[in-house]
């Protein structure tokens, strides 16, 4: 029995020898994880799913983490401009994506950011503009602005350019946010499919022109798209001068075949805390100016995210980051 005994103890501790030492195998190089892959996370803000921003976020991260050695980067998604320089004010992101006017206001303190000045951000890149396109069921009997009065608008969801946007429109007509009119803060793909299924009576969004909402909901019933009063608008971008006179082509949404000639809107830019590394913030902007074609192959007005427009919106509203002004010295040797 004491034999017997002795044998199945060696059988045992033969095992147990065995397991702990596939248990000290090295990792495999190729995990995911920052500290066994040895990488360095990078985090960009953008928006919703299916905003412009996070189309636009998915491509750079896509170009960072080809052409950046040692960097992971990804996309949060965010409820957008207003959100994320909250973020990365908070150092709770690195990139954050945003129009010129949310930027303006997060440094003064105003409008949606009253009581929250934001003073420690940093200048990356500007991008494309942004243009206000405010739009409605052809057969509501909306016509023009003056007639959304008591109706319910969606702004987009909380955070996102629309929200201050669409609220200094109505205060120029003379209309107050829940009193004269209700605000609904839905994504813009929501928005989108809250008004052709009756539920909101117009939705404003702030992108590129064409962009994926207004085209999906001209789709599928027939929309159009509000033209500002021009002294109303002259009133806007007077007293705003963060915001730039636009127009929208006609014939670039399905059955809109009118030019909207009275709107406004703002350029992109991207940001990051002032604390944010140099050599990161510069290894980032040159992939990003230096790939642009892919950019461009995901979203064609990345073409106006170049050299070029490098300070737009950002210029007398922030500082450049120093990674930044590192390769913009450097190209323009």
């Amino acid at each position: 029995m004491k034999r017997k005994t002795l044998v199945i103890l060696a059988v045992l501790l033969t095992f147990a020898l065995v397991f702990a030492a596939c248990s000290k195998q090295p990792s495999s190089s190729n995990g995911d994880e920052g500290e066994k892959g040895g990488n360095k996370y990078i985090s960009i803000a953008t928006s919703s799913t299916g905003g412009t921003f996070s189309i636009i976020g998915t491509a750079m991260s896509d170009v960072i983490n080809k052409n950046v050695d040692g960097v992971t980067a990804n996309i949060e998604i965010t409820g957008g401009s207003a959100e994320n320089l909250i973020l990365a004010s908070d150092k709770n992101v690195d990139f954050a994506m945003s129009a010129s006017d949310v930027l303006y206001l997060a440094t003064k303190g105003e409008g949606s950011f009253e009581g929250t000045k934001i003073e420690n951000l940093k200048g990356v890149m500007g991008g494309h503009m942004t243009i206000t396109q405010v739009y409605v069921l052809a057969d509501s009997g909306i016509d023009s602005f003056d007639d959304l009065k008591g109706k319910k608008i969606s702004l987009g969801p909380p955070g996102s350019v629309g929200n201050d946007a669409m609220k200094i429109i109505m205060d120029a007509y003379g209309y107050e946010i829940n009193k004269d009119w209700t605000p609904e803060y839905l994504a813009h793909g929501d928005g989108a499919e809250a008004l052709t299924d009756g539920n909101v009576d117009a939705v404003i969004i702030m992108s590129t022109a064409p962009c994926g909402p207004v085209s999906t909901a001209a789709s599928s019933k027939k929309i159009k798209i509000l033209d500002l009063d021009p002294d109303k608008l002259e009133q806007i971008v007077t007293e705003n001068p963060f915001y730039i006179k636009s127009t929208i082509p006609g014939g670039i949404y399905p059955n809109v075949d009118e030019e909207v000639k009275y709107t406004f809107g703002s350029p992109a830019l991207m940001v990051v805390h002032e604390d944010a590394s140099e050599e990161d913030v510069y290894n980032v902007v040159k992939a990003l100016y230096e790939n642009n074609d892919e950019l461009v192959k995901a979203y064609p007005q990345c073409d106006e995210w170049s050299v070029e427009n490098a300070t737009r919106g950002l210029e007398g509203i922030v500082e450049m980051h120093q990674g930044a002004l590192k390769y913009l010295e450097e190209v323009d040797k």
